[in-house]
């Protein structure tokens, strides 16, 4: 009886039925400065439904949500830990456990192969082991999850940084150009790559490049963000104003702007003294076509930086100068949306008496944020010349047209646009280059290659005539008026039977078209 007993006694207290319940809850130790009521209240209303439901995996996850969110990653580590053992077939948790345990390499490769082991497919992960396998200098591992990292999230920020320093490592000198070459086309303004460049630069004996890779890496790195949704996930529990912000910023650059609108409009009061919050908020209430609203936002970003002692005194004119840019920029679209094509003009002019102060005199010029400045005053003189183009004031819409492309020559929408005024003047010889430009960006661009063709028939350049309108007609078999134009051309060419050809097309599918049936008359009276 008693080693009965003793039995029952052990299995009790076995690990594989030891109770969630008796597992502690984590709190952070810092918890009792916290004097934000929404904060507090989520972690209580977490912490409870973890009491409700100890043996819920999800619960225990949802409070580790909770803390990583508001930057507490030691108390989040032993709830996710308790998560993944009570689901230990669930992906996330093991994935989360990796994230925050890079500090302890051994730690997070462990977690990381289990989650991949449940899951192979999510880049994140791979990329994540690949970091703690380098820390361990394990770099063949790390070189095969980067690999796979790469082929899973082509545009990920990470994998060609780190597939280059791994060859910088090895000494695989050409190896490491390459990635590092096409780190740098996904992220120009990579500060890690540029420094690593400057490295296989000196190794190469390129001192010209090393010395200019060397200031580039200078300048504070800029990321495109890797796309991983269960962080997404972490970042919803957040209650916090700066969690709000991140998040509608997160839906603007995604297009949600609904969830924009919603996540900025926690924030916003009187007392709001953030100008790029009132700036953002603005573009997203236009984006909703919220016009009177989204006006509002943008002049009470407009006000503070005219007025407010404390922005004067905390950012620099440059700053100042460029915000209030956007402001003005942003007002000129609304009145443009909204027929107010005075307004639209004003506020745009004014947003272009701020570049005084940001452009430089050639768009070649350094600085760390030149290459916004050129993109917002380009868009703003596209504005301009679509407001002037509405109005029929087409020679000032060319001058602002040809203004936008000195910023940003190689913008494909600027060359089809200005290529339509040229059009609509009847400038055909001025509008082909760029028309040339759109179908050199896109070679579908069903009418800028008819509108090519059509150029080429009107200067007697017959044989590249037919070459661009027999384009038109397989991007469109229906095409009416290309298959005129090309019997025209063939017409010139005197190629008579391809002509008559191209026009009997013309009538299967515009029975009765007068033109086609008078040169098809012509020809035959030739003949």
């Amino acid at each position: 009886m008693k080693q009965l007993r003793f039995l029952f006694l052990l299995i009790l207290m076995s690990p594989q039925v030891f109770a969630a319940s008796d597992f502690a809850i984590p709190e952070p130790a810092d918890l009792y400065l916290v004097e934000e009521p929404l904060l507090l209240k989520a972690i209580a209303d977490a912490k409870a439904a973890v009491q409700r439901s100890p043996d819920v995996a999800d619960m225990w996850g949802a409070l580790g949500h909770v803390y990583l969110s508001h930057g507490w990653e030691a108390p989040a580590i032993p709830c996710y830990r308790q998560a993944s053992r009570l689901a230990p077939t669930e992906f996330k948790w093991s994935y989360f456990l990796g994230r925050l345990t890079q500090q302890e390499p051994e730690d997070a490769v462990k977690h990381l192969k289990r989650a991949i082991a449940l899951n192979s497919e999510y880049a994140p992960a791979h990329l994540y082991l690949a970091s703690a396998l380098r820390t361990l200098g394990r770099f063949d591992e790390a070189q095969q999850h980067l690999a796979r990292a790469k082929h899973l999230q082509p545009n990920n920020p990470f994998s060609e940084l780190w597939l280059g320093e791994i060859a910088l490592v090895k000494q695989q000198i050409k190896l490491a150009r390459t990635h590092l070459e096409l780190a740098l086309r996904l992220n120009p303004q990579q500060s890690e790559a540029h420094a690593l460049m400057a490295q296989v630069a000196i190794a190469l004996r390129e001192p010209g490049l090393a010395k200019q890779h060397a200031e580039a890496a200078r300048q504070p790195s800029q990321y495109t963000e890797l796309k991983d949704p269960l962080w997404w996930e972490v970042l919803r529990a957040g209650v916090t104003a700066p969690l709000y912000a991140e998040r509608g910023r997160r839906y603007l650059s995604a297009g949600n702007y609904s969830g924009a609108v919603a996540e900025f409009a926690q924030l916003i009061s009187h007392a709001q003294k953030d100008v790029e919050l009132w700036l953002d908020y603005g573009i997203a209430l236009l984006h909703t076509e919220r016009y009177s609203e989204a006006v509002a936002a943008l002049e009470s970003a407009s006000t503070l930086l005219r007025s407010d002692a404390d922005i004067q005194k905390e950012k620099k004119q440059e700053e100042i100068d460029y915000l209030a840019a956007q402001v003005y920029y942003y007002l000129g679209q609304i009145y443009y949306e909204t027929g107010r094509t005075e307004a639209a003009i004003h506020t745009c002019q004014k947003a272009l008496q701020r570049s005084e102060n940001l452009l430089p005199k050639s768009n070649t010029s350094g600085g760390q944020h030149n290459s916004h400045y050129f993109t917002l005053f380009s868009n703003v003189h596209a504005n301009l010349a679509m407001v002037y183009t509405d109005t029929n004031q087409l020679d000032e819409a060319i001058t602002e047209y040809r203004k936008a492309l000195e910023l940003l020559p190689t913008k494909p929408s600027l060359h089809r646009d200005i290529a339509r005024v040229y059009w609509k003047q009847r400038r055909y010889t001025e509008a082909e280059p760029h028309y040339k430009r759109v179908v050199q960006n896109d070679p579908t661009a069903t009418q800028a290659v008819y509108r090519l063709g059509l150029i080429a028939l009107a200067n007697g350049r017959y044989t590249q005539a037919v070459s661009e309108l027999e384009k038109v007609i397989e991007l469109d078999p229906k095409h009416t008026q290309a298959y005129g134009a090309l019997g025209i051309a063939y017409q010139k060419l005197r190629d008579l039977p391809a002509a008559i050809r191209a026009l009997e097309k013309v009538l299967q599918l515009d029975p009765g078209n007068k033109n086609a049936l008078q040169i098809l008359d012509q020809i035959h009276k030739s003949k």
